[in-house]
């Protein structure tokens, strides 16, 4: 819970007050990535018809109260959804979006949301205070994303329970604190015993340490350019435990590729076996870790995430998984598997208690992907991250921002469902003619203007985009429900492929400015791209918010390409260039310049390359390896050099 704490201030939002409760159930999500974006769309278009209505109504009402609790100053925030300024009162709404079957939608009762109310409640706790004790009247008003039908529900206000929850939840709170206190003093104790020399010092790692534990004490950022065999995992991950203990901060390490991954890993097990003070989690996709056949997260489908918080707080296996030092995979699937959980929100439920975190660059950077439960918040400041690979992330920078639509996968859905008679069906073909009705302005387009030209640059009608995905989108929600309904879950849904597909690219669509051009591909039906040229700006927006990041790569050159292509700031950012700490008489060049190695040329180079090898490696028994242009030609080479022994190329 990342709470603010100045002295003996604690500043709370109202939501940081629910996020403490056990009340705060898990709330099954379609795999709706706009599904929050659905929400506050619905929000603003109720809170528009009230203010249309009624003239006393106020959006968005501020409030703030501290308390006094122990010795602690609790000052407490909120914006209220909406409130009724009557003579004699206040009446306050709570607006939550859900997405029910109209069936259940009929049915469903406000004890179904205690997390809903609880907030509702603790908004009219903190309006009386400020307005002297005003009688004030609550109602939770849900809007059914399926249907757009709208309930309203009153939550009866007593003050006196209210105000004994609330206290609870400070207690609570407090507790936290003072555990985490008293557990960073033990930490910063059993560090000391904790050896952090290495098996082999050099010269290069011992100056990269250096350079990294400056870059942490300075809230600065750190490029290395460091040759493979510098040790820059080490020399990385050991001074950012050692000021992440001292200093309670935590670790994120991301790598591009799984193989980093377990680099980082055997890494770190020796100082864990030392007993580092330090709990560290590899994450996995959720996609991976589920256990069901067919990858739909619902609670009407899926068993493992039905009642998912009330069965973990009744099956208490977090502890248990919290006393490893290494939490794995494997251990939070077959523990999910045991208790019939969701692994990966296990995984989510375990980030409050992990000091180390191992994982792609998509959690960090992808728009789609990034751990939403950890970086909801502007500010990362408790974090410090390790890019491993950086030069790496220029291209995933891009690839990220740059998502496509095809004209063939709308024509596709088309076909497939334009005879389906259900309305469910009628309102998808018609959000997906809304779409189609793009493509085929942009292929008018390219016939009048670009004649002959396969690629045209073209502007984008935003407004129209966005009005088509929320067409789509709406329609797909109703779709969704069908299929939970039916129990017709569908491997690889085409529909659902292509909500994700759109979904992605009206969001960066919304980014359009210099670094992005939009072009159109006449090709194969027609194919509209989004091309981002520079990511800077984009991951230099999420970097300047970590306590620091150390990016580091053997190819990171030249730095000050790589520095402005990636987006650290001049300002905060040092840079490191390291040499390699191999003796430069251990390495022989050697240029053979008879022997072309041109693709044409190949068939008759092949066997004098063969045996030019052979001669190597007579010379000195060892490893060697030998690196080819394709396979092809590592084939060709072979042949003939299939009589020696105990070779592998």
């Amino acid at each position: 819970m990342a709470i603010r704490i100045e002295q003996n201030n604690i500043f709370l939002s109202v939501r940081d007050l629910v996020k403490s409760s056990p009340a705060a159930e898990f709330l099954t999500s379609f795999p709706l990535l706009q599904r929050g974006l659905l929400g506050k769309n619905v929000q603003t278009k109720v809170q528009q018809a009230r203010q249309k209505h009624y003239g006393l109504f106020h959006t968005e009402f501020t409030v703030k109260q501290s308390y006094r609790y122990r010795n602690y100053t609790l000052p407490i925030h909120g914006r209220i959804d909406g409130v009724y300024q009557l003579k004699h009162r206040y009446e306050i709404e709570e607006i939550k979006s859900v997405i029910l079957t109209p069936a259940q939608f009929r049915t469903l009762r406000i004890e179904h949301y205690p997390h809903f109310s609880e907030q509702l409640l603790y908004y009219a706790y903190l309006l009386q205070d400020a307005f002297n004790g005003i009688e004030v009247r609550t109602f939770l008003i849900l809007f059914n994303l399926t249907n757009n039908k709208e309930r309203t529900f009153p939550v009866v206000f007593n003050r006196s329970q209210v105000e004994q929850r609330l206290w609870q939840r400070f207690s609570h709170i407090i507790e936290q604190i003072e555990f985490e206190k008293h557990r960073l003093k033990k930490r910063q104790k059993l560090l000391q015993s904790i050896d952090f020399s290495l098996p082999e010092k050099r010269e290069q790692q011992e100056t990269m340490m250096h350079a990294v534990a400056k870059a942490l004490r300075d809230k600065s950022h750190l490029m290395v350019s460091a040759p493979t065999g510098t040790g820059k995992t080490a020399a990385a991950l050991f001074p950012a435990i050692r000021y992440a203990v001292e200093q309670n901060k935590k670790i994120f390490f991301i790598t591009s590729k799984n193989s980093q991954q377990a680099v980082v890993a055997q890494t770190l097990q020796p100082l864990l076996d030392q007993g580092l003070p330090l709990k560290a989690m590899m994450l996995t996709a959720s996609e991976k870790m589920c256990l069901n056949d067919v990858y739909f997260c619902h609670e009407a489908y899926c068993p493992y995430i039905k009642k998912y918080k009330e069965r973990l707080l009744q099956s208490n296996i977090l502890p248990g998984l919290v006393n490893n030092s290494f939490i794995r995979p494997e251990q939070i699937k077959s523990t999910g598997r045991a208790h019939e959980l969701c692994p990966f929100e296990i995984s989510m439920d375990l980030l409050n208690y992990v000091d180390v975190l191992i994982g792609d660059y998509n959690y960090v950077f992808d728009p789609a992907a990034q751990l939403r439960r950890l970086f909801a918040a502007r500010d990362y400041g408790d974090w410090i991250l390790i890019i491993d690979e950086a030069h790496n992330l220029y291209d995933r920078g891009m690839q990220y921002l740059s998502p496509y639509l095809e004209r063939r996968q709308l024509l596709s859905l088309l076909s497939e469902n334009k005879g389906k008679k259900s309305k469910i069906y009628r309102d998808l073909v018609q959000a997906i003619r809304s779409l189609d009705a793009v493509f085929d302005a942009l292929q008018q387009e390219g016939e009048l203007h670009f004649a002959g030209h396969q690629y045209f640059v073209t502007q984008l009608d935003n407004e129209k985009l966005n009005d088509a995905f929320q067409q789509f989108e709406a329609a797909f929600v109703r779709y969704l429900i069908h299929k939970i309904r039916t129990r017709k879950l569908i491997p690889d849904d085409p529909l659902e492929d292509f909500y994700y597909a759109f979904r992605r690219f009206s969001r960066v669509a919304r980014y359009q400015d210099a670094a992005f051009v939009t072009y159109y591909n006449a090709h194969d039906e027609g194919i509209l791209h989004i091309q981002c040229c520079d990511p800077s700006n984009y991951l230099g927006g999420i970097i300047d918010r970590f306590h620091s990041v150390i990016a580091m790569s053997a190819t990171l050159d030249p730095m000050d390409f790589y520095a402005d292509v990636l987006g650290f700031p001049d300002e905060r950012t040092a840079r490191l260039q390291l040499d390699s700490p191999f003796p430069p008489e251990h390495r022989k060049l050697v240029i053979v310049p008879d022997i072309s190695t041109r693709y044409k040329d190949r068939q008759k180079s092949a066997p004098q390359i063969a045996e030019i090898i052979k001669r190597v490696i007579q010379i000195k028994e060892g490893n060697y390896l030998v690196f080819f242009p394709s396979f092809n030609f590592l084939q060709l080479v072979n042949l003939f050099l299939s009589h020696l022994q105990s070779e592998k190329i």
